[in-house]
């Protein structure tokens, strides 16, 4: 083979993981940059002993509370700063842990816990994720906690 037709060959294998690599990178929410490293925890309180369960194909230990109830949640920020926090939720329908609502948590005094409730939602099985922005760049997400509501 000609060195020219493997440089064409080459140039035309690098095309598809370009963009790859560039669609991957462009999500919707974009990333802070120059922003101090953060990262946050979460914990959903006040319900159930956690059980193991299965829904949407994925097997964790689902804290549980009672329809009509109120679910508090908080955590800690591991950098003091200028933050907000939004807990995302995600519900198991149709085999999938799709969108299913948000809540606001509120970044305390000493800027580095956060605390918030929303009334539970209907009958389910869910997960929450809490995500840390600075104005509207993302710093970081929470590790997922899952519950569901009977």
């Amino acid at each position: 083979m000609r060195p020219r037709h493997l440089l064409i060959l080459l140039l035309l294998g690098a095309v598809p993981v370009a963009l790859a690599l560039l669609l991957a990178g462009g999500g919707g929410t974009k990333r802070a940059r120059g922003v101090p490293v953060a990262q946050l925890s979460l914990q959903l309180i006040d319900g159930s002993s956690a059980v193991a369960l299965a829904a949407c194909g994925v097997t964790h230990h689902y804290t549980a509370y009672r329809a009509g109830a109120t679910v508090r949640f908080r955590g800690r920020i591991t950098q003091p700063g200028n933050w907000s926090v939004t807990l995302k939720l995600k519900a198991c329908t149709s085999g999938a842990f799709r969108p299913s609502g948000a809540a606001t948590g509120k970044v305390l005094p000493d800027r580095s816990s956060y605390e918030g409730s929303f009334p539970a939602p209907i009958g389910g099985y869910y997960f929450a994720r809490a995500e840390l922005k600075q104005g509207n760049a993302l710093v970081a997400r929470s590790d997922k906690r899952y519950f569901h509501v009977r």
